[in-house]
């Protein structure tokens, strides 16, 4: 006896209720309850259906068969998960054997114990990880963790859902029309949802790296702000952020482009999907929550992998890690953006405990504004990369210079000089320390001096930042992104 795709998709549909995302002619998926996806591969002669691990027991009419061959290019956006390598697939005779596999499916306990991305011997690791970051939290403040309402856990991290609903009235997505793509209308909505420091309401975006404190180039949402003055670059955007909040453009795919234009900064694409929906979208900090990964035996990581794969992962992380929480903490319910807040403490203590800093640690914001007067300061580094370039065109002296082209008038570089100056605010692109404008009078070595930001590349639009005279000397050649890691670490701070 063999089920029909017709039958197996009415069953599915009576149990599960409307499909997942729009099905095509070669998949149909559906969401349960509690998050886990599972899909039905349409142009198979037999329903056989691709859903997560752990592998069923033994089920009557139910084949588990050798290979997901999960390979399907239409398993994208919420059933995305279905693409990992622990992927299983089975095979269902009928409709009986298929009620019993959803039934399993549905009333899955194990869960807990055998997670996605999390080793066998779990329960035994999360028992101890859970008993270190108790111990922590006492340390910390003095009272053991209860719940998320109180404690440490409240101070720290109950500002976030108020944080998103502000963010969310800044951006205002209900009053955007197509018509406001390319304006700039929706680039400064989320900018303005992004930038959120209001100590009338105690609200401080630290889910993004936005604040000037280290430089313009160490902004994450650095190419939004690049995009306000960019036509092109500025309506691709927009584009792309109506189609993620009020178009049915595809999340997977939305999530792979910004990536693409924004230099793959993780923390800025959560922020957006945390923003759509915060029962589905966490925000990440890759070097923090690898770190508490880690300690609770959770073989994954999200440092330099931003992707929408890794994504999915990550959230599907911490929803398999709420039943465990609530089991170790006696909590009847704990939410998705309860286990990120759990994660994100951990790691904090852990960092902490590592540095000898368990006790209060304090922080500031320091906020850099800009001064009038930078005229003379611009033309003297437009006049330093002509003479650059007039100097560097192949000529010999102990060695051979690279040839390095200046790619635009005079007018147009002082024009773009003048830009990054007010862009950054007055302040190293890398460091964010303030320049000096008085080679007489200031600091010689805080002199702002215009760096390539490729050191292989010309001297032309997008190429090119504004850096301390002596940031400029100590980079050198070295690679941006590898010059950017390096101050962080010697900052001692994550890097992202």
């Amino acid at each position: 006896m063999t089920l029909s795709i017709q039958e197996s998709e009415k069953i599915l549909q009576s149990k599960l209720g409307q499909p997942t995302k729009t099905p095509t002619d070669k998949v149909i998926g559906f969401t349960t309850p509690i998050g886990k996806v599972l899909a039905v591969h349409r142009e198979a002669a037999e329903t056989r259906i691709w859903f997560e691990p752990p592998a069923p027991p033994t089920i009557e009419g139910v084949r588990l068969m050798d290979s997901p061959s999960n390979g399907n290019s239409n398993l994208v956006g919420q059933l995305l998960p279905l693409t990992a390598s622990t992927t299983l697939r089975v095979e269902v005779e009928s409709s009986e054997a298929l009620v019993r596999f959803l039934d399993w499916y549905l009333g899955d306990k194990s869960v807990s114990e055998s997670p996605l991305g999390i080793a066998p011997h779990t329960k035994f690791v999360f028992s101890s990880a859970y008993q270190h970051f108790q111990d922590l939290v006492e340390e910390k403040s003095g009272h053991p963790f209860k719940d998320f309402n109180e404690g440490l856990a409240a101070v720290w991290e109950n500002y976030k859902p108020r944080l998103r609903e502000r963010a969310l009235e800044l951006l205002n997505t209900p009053n955007w029309s197509e018509g406001d793509i390319g304006s700039g209308v929706i680039l400064n909505h989320m900018i303005a949802a992004i930038e959120i420091q209001e100590s009338s309401s105690t609200l401080d975006n630290n889910l993004v790296f936005w604040q000037n404190r280290f430089g313009h180039a160490n902004r994450d949402h650095k190419v939004l702000l690049e995009a306000v003055a960019d036509p092109k670059l500025k309506h691709e955007i927009e584009d792309l952020l109506f189609g993620l909040y009020r178009g049915d453009l595809e999340d997977g795919v939305a999530f792979d482009r910004l990536s693409e234009l924004t230099g793959g900064k993780y923390p800025l694409l959560a922020y957006f999907y945390f923003l759509k929906d915060m029962d589905q979208f966490m925000p990440i900090q890759p070097t923090g929550f690898d770190r508490a990964f880690c300690e609770l035996g959770i073989d994954f990581t999200t440092l330099r992998q931003c992707s929408w794969e890794n994504y999915v992962m990550y959230n599907q992380t911490l929803e398999n890690l709420r039943p465990q929480i609530a089991v170790a903490a006696d909590l009847e319910n704990v939410r998705l953006i309860d286990a990120h807040s759990f994660c994100w403490i951990f790691s904090t203590l852990l960092k902490q405990e590592t540095t000898g800093a368990l006790e209060n640690s304090k922080g500031g914001n320091d906020q850099g504004r800009i001064l009038g007067g930078s005229e003379k300061t611009i033309v003297a580094m437009c006049l330093s990369i002509e003479n650059t370039v007039r100097n560097s065109n192949g000529q010999t002296v102990e060695r051979t210079s690279k040839n390095k082209e200046l790619r635009m008038t005079s007018a147009q570089l002082e024009k773009l000089m003048t830009s990054l100056y007010h862009l950054q605010e007055g302040r190293c692109a890398l460091t964010g320390l303030k320049f000096s404008k008085d080679a007489t009078n200031d600091d010689k070595n805080l002199l702002p001096s215009p760096d390539r930001i490729d050191s292989n590349g010309h001297y032309e639009e997008d190429n090119l930042q504004i850096v301390c005279r002596f940031i400029n000397f100590w980079k050198s050649d070295t690679d941006n992104e590898e010059f950017k890691r390096l101050l962080m670490l010697v900052r001692d701070m994550d890097f992202r």
